[in-house]
């Protein structure tokens, strides 16, 4: 009896169907989510839009954040995007820009008080959100 127990158990979670296997948990997946969570400090997100907020650990041996935003018109023709890369440096952080206009340049004053809140938010909604100290659930892959 105890037997077929394990074996029936053993076949749900070893199972290959796609519907009983495990998401795997991997460091992009994680970026992602934590980009999502990110995407919502900066207010509604409109259906047109698409934005992204992360952190990436020591990218060329300095600590970068990013901000990535893109928009469509309502027939789906692209409006415009920019990516703006705030790297941590020992004297600031550089703001660089995918958008020409605006200067690569170390930010002060406003710009990285905002930065500075950003990041603040982005911990606390991330930890809270994605890594608290509920009990693990595993989520089913679909």
């Amino acid at each position: 009896m105890q037997s077929n127990f394990v074996k029936s158990l053993a076949k749900v979670l070893f199972s290959k169907e796609p519907s009983l296997r495990l998401e795997d948990l991997t460091e992009e997946i994680l970026r992602v989510k934590e980009s999502a969570i990110g995407a919502t400090i900066f207010g509604p997100i409109a259906p047109n839009e698409r934005r992204e907020f992360w952190y990436q650990t020591r990218h060329h041996g300095l600590d970068s954040w990013y901000f990535h935003q893109a928009k469509t018109d309502a027939r789906g023709k692209d409006l415009g995007e920019i990516t703006l890369h705030y790297e941590v440096h020992p004297n600031g952080v550089l703001r660089i820009s995918s958008n020409p206009a605006t200067p690569n340049e170390f930010i002060h004053g406003q710009e990285l008080d905002n930065l500075l809140t950003a990041i603040r938010m982005y911990k606390n909604l991330v930890i809270n959100q994605l890594y608290s100290s509920k009990p693990f659930t595993a989520k089913l892959a679909i």
